[in-house]
């Protein structure tokens, strides 16, 4: 079965693997029956699954790797040639042939195979075809939670992903099983999580985690409606600041007079949500999560949180800012004065690049407020509040972000006979804050500056 949908390698891959038996199964074939494009392939054998996979290694230059031994698993990661990574997993058949190996599976959708003889077809014991016309998700057996409880999880995210409704037998099957979910590990746990959060409907997704019971094994606190209301905000405004090409528009006045205001960002915030603290997790997929932290502002709560939600110390540090600038970010949505360039300065000193996301959480947090153009001047206000911090991040990084160096901490020394210590620090912030204030923008400036703060005729920062 030769197919637009398949990656340009895979007759190459089927050529290589004539003398085994082998089937292509799970999520290539619903993608395959959906008519979406296939990016990686599990491949099923009765046998010899590491000698097949490391055969293609071999003669397409992939990186192979045996990702379990007992269980004859193993793993070829090729690229293609658009420098795109392609993962080809190889496991050997649950039971005694391709049909008990499908019965193994988690939902009928992806206990399908393909077969790769000259007669391919499409083996579908569980009726997962016509599951995925009617739009159903459904467990292939009774015992398919109950073997993998984190399957749990995936069935919200397969919902979400492809438009399912999940049928109330599964339903009452997740609620039975997910008590399980207790013994599997938080890493796991964590990577489903991500997965849901790379969308799309992230914010159904979670709220159906919630209605599910499923929340307290994810996050502390039930997601409430308020919540809920933000997240969608956010994906709705991510999907349009994320399509390449020009759109001004949304479904509602005050995203799309959003849009129309800050778009001229999109490239960067593209490259910004796009980017990763630590491989394969994007800023795009944290950018939720700070909406539901409602109380880490204790080390118990903190404490509790890493906890159950495993992240590296970079992710979490963001997190907080990110938390922390949106809360500083509503602070002045408030003021009444104009917000000064030293305002800003001294929010992306203690927010860095969290800051960005910061902006934007606030403004998903008292949108429900601007839902209708009854308050279109008070929401035009808080854009440009919102521009602002952007232009300044991205457009007037040195003016207003981070000034250039005029004189360092040996320069201050030898100009002016001090001694080392934490003044050092202090006299190197004024002037920095002065750069911004003040406009300063010579060493000979910086040294008059720095020579008045210390005959007290400027006040040094604090």
């Amino acid at each position: 079965m030769k197919d637009k949908t398949f990656p340009a390698i895979y007759g190459q891959i089927i050529d290589i693997l004539k003398p085994f038996q082998v089937y292509l199964v799970g999520g290539a074939v619903r993608d395959l029956l959906l008519g979406k494009p296939i990016h990686d392939l599990d491949f099923a054998l009765p046998a010899d699954t590491i000698t097949a996979a490391k055969l293609v290694a071999d003669q397409l230059g992939g990186a192979f790797f045996v990702l379990d031994k007992e269980r004859e698993t193993a793993r070829v990661i090729i690229k293609d040639g658009s420098g795109q990574r392609m993962m080809v997993d190889f496991t050997r058949f649950q039971g005694k042939d391709i049909n008990d190996d499908l019965g193994a599976r988690d939902f009928t959708i992806t206990s399908m195979a393909l077969g790769s003889g000259s007669h391919e077809k499409v083996i579908d014991p569980y009726r997962g075809t016509q599951d995925l016309k009617d739009g159903l998700l459904r467990t292939t057996s009774e015992s398919s939670l109950a073997d993998d409880p984190l399957r749990c999880l995936r069935a919200v995210r397969l919902a979400a992903q492809y438009g399912l409704s999940i049928l109330p037998e599964t339903k009452d099957q997740i609620r039975k099983y997910s008590k399980g979910i207790t013994d599997i590990s938080s890493e796991r746990i964590r990577d489903e999580l991500f997965r849901i959060l790379d969308g799309p409907k992230q914010a159904a997704a979670l709220k159906s985690l919630d209605m599910l019971g499923l929340s307290p094994y994810v996050f502390f606190t039930e997601i409430s409606d308020e919540q809920t209301r933000q997240m969608v905000f956010l994906e709705n405004l991510w999907s349009l600041f994320l399509r390449e090409h020009d759109q001004d528009s949304a479904a509602n006045w005050s995203l799309g007079l959003l849009v129309y205001r800050l778009g001229r960002y999109r490239k960067n915030l593209q490259s910004y949500l796009m980017s990763e603290l630590v491989p394969g997790r994007k800023v795009y997929q944290l950018s939720f999560i700070p909406l539901l932290l409602d109380d880490c502002s204790s080390e118990e709560k903190e404490n509790d949180w890493s906890e159950i939600l495993p992240l590296s110390n970079q992710e979490w540090k963001f997190l907080k800012k990110s938390r922390s600038a949106y809360s500083e970010v509503l602070q002045c949505f408030k003021r009444e004065d104009l917000l000064q360039p030293l305002d800003i300065y001294r929010y992306f000193r203690e927010c860095a690049s969290a800051g960005v996301l910061g902006v934007f959480l606030a403004l998903a947090y008292v949108s429900s407020e601007y839902e209708h153009n009854s308050h279109q001047e008070d929401w035009i206000r808080i854009l440009e509040i919102g521009r602002m911090f952007l232009e300044s991040w991205w457009e007037k990084t040195d003016q207003v972000v981070s000034p250039p160096i005029l004189l360092d901490g040996e320069d201050i020394q030898s100009e002016f006979n001090i001694s080392p210590g934490p003044h050092i620090g202090m006299l190197l912030e004024s002037l920095r804050e002065a750069q911004v204030e003040r406009g300063i923008s010579s060493r000979e400036e910086a040294v008059q500056f720095l020579t008045d703060v210390l005959e007290g005729k400027n006040e040094i920062a604090e």
